[in-house]
């Protein structure tokens, strides 16, 4: 269950992406919570900035094929999708900015894809 802070941190990371130089294209939003994806989404369109939500665990594969032809570059993951997010990610050829919004630190694993910039709680700080 999602806490208020995940919640009003929610409008809080996307200010955070309409702030950086290259504003996002699409944004995937990747939470099991329906409640907090549908907020991370409203905030997307609050801002004008494109997203799509997923809360179900589709195959792999398809959602990784559909993510690089779609041109997304921004991911919002919660920790129940990193082993969906570490494979969209080893097959990525192009940069992608990922904000886990459920970490104060950045993880260990994220410096096996120095491709990709992760954005966690101390940078918004």
């Amino acid at each position: 269950m999602q806490t208020c802070k995940e919640i009003t941190q929610a409008a809080t990371w996307v200010d955070l992406l309409t702030q950086m130089e290259r504003h996002p294209r699409l944004i995937g939003i990747l939470q099991s919570s329906g409640s907090l994806a549908r907020q991370f989404s409203a905030c997307c369109q609050h801002h004008d900035l494109m997203s799509f939500c997923t809360t179900t665990t589709l195959e792999q594969q398809l959602m990784a094929e559909t993510i690089a032809a779609s041109g997304c570059d921004t991911l919002i993951s919660d920790r129940q999708h990193y082993d969906l997010l570490i494979y969209i990610l080893s097959l990525q050829h192009k940069p992608m900015t990922i904000i886990l919004n459920q970490e104060c630190w950045t993880p260990d694993w994220c410096w096996q894809l120095p491709r990709h910039r992760f954005l966690c709680q101390q940078d918004l700080d």
